[in-house]
């Protein structure tokens, strides 16, 4: 297990160079913890300093000094997929988006943020933690793009992300998708049941659930107008039972 431990960044880290690849991910995650002191806290959550490992640029989880578990989603934005190379738009290969979706988590590494506890559950067991300058940072550098369910996203993360977006930053260096699939599921996974995928617009940054009737193939790739994804089954998605596609 790697645990990131961080030191204090610059406002600005570097954005990604647009081509990107998995190997170029790996050794920048050994330069990180390399050179990171081990002792330095990585979020002040609540003004508690806490310890973090980043699964990826949204979600992180760590213990705080009294040793309580802690397993965190940050709100309002959403990295790419980081279980394989899934998705894929305009001239990006799956593996060269793959990416910057493991980069993402080196990025939020690089500098401790202050975030505050929403006391709102953020699936799967997690809380869900608001670190407003990460959002920020994120949106900017082309790492990520808002996430707003019921509504259309804050204009202020809408304008972070059209930064990012016109300096052709991180996934946004190879053109720019009118909508981003961040999930689907198939209508064999529950036949008796109504099944959507979740579609987010690009333009007000709303992730809105598709219903649909269809039934894809392990592997499939699915496209909604100009994005795409690779539909993978969650129980194939790690360990010995992955899916070929992501080996």
């Amino acid at each position: 297990m790697i645990w990131f431990v961080l030191a204090c960044g610059p406002k600005n880290p570097e954005q990604p160079s647009a081509n990107t690849e998995v190997d170029t991910v790996e050794k920048v995650v050994q330069s990180v913890v390399e050179d990171t002191p081990s002792d330095i806290p990585a979020v002040i959550l609540d003004g508690v300093s806490i310890s973090v490992e980043w699964d990826d640029g949204d979600t992180f989880h760590g213990k705080t000094t009294d040793g309580t578990k802690i397993k965190a989603r940050l709100a309002g934005y959403n990295t790419l997929e980081s279980y394989g190379p899934v998705h894929q738009w305009g001239e990006w290969t799956a593996k060269e988006l793959y990416g910057f979706a493991k980069e993402s988590g080196v990025f939020a590494s690089k500098t401790v943020w202050e975030c505050t506890d929403t006391k709102q559950g953020g699936g799967y067991g997690r809380v869900l933690v608001d670190c407003p300058e990460l959002r920020k940072a994120m949106l900017e550098a082309g790492y990520a793009h808002p996430f707003s369910i019921g509504g259309p996203a804050p204009e202020v993360d809408l304008q972070a992300m059209r930064i990012g977006m016109e300096n052709k930053a991180g996934i946004w260096g190879k053109g720019v998708p009118s909508v981003l699939i961040t999930s689907l599921h198939s209508q064999d996974e529950k036949p008796d049941k109504e099944v959507y995928n979740r579609v987010c617009d690009l333009q007000t940054g709303e992730c809105a659930e598709r219903v649909h009737t269809e039934t894809y193939e392990m592997c499939q790739t699915v496209c909604i107008e100009n994005g795409c994804m690779i539909y993978v089954p969650y129980k194939q998605r790690y360990g010995d039972s992955r899916a070929e596609c992501l080996r």
